[in-house]
């Protein structure tokens, strides 16, 4: 998936764990949102491409 769909997607499941009303339902959501946001930043670099010596 690209980034923008990835953003998509993490808002989407983001406003549907603030609608919630269990916690069960809740903390599935929250898990499914913790997954696609690892996911958005296994993308970036841990460190800028320059260094400075």
């Amino acid at each position: 998936m690209k980034k923008a769909q990835l953003n998509k997607e993490y808002s989407k499941v983001m406003l549907k764990a603030a609608k919630a009303t269990g916690r069960k339902e809740t903390m599935n959501l929250y898990k499914k949102a913790r997954l696609i946001r690892k996911e958005l930043h296994l993308d970036e670099p841990e460190y800028p491409a320059i260094h400075v010596s």
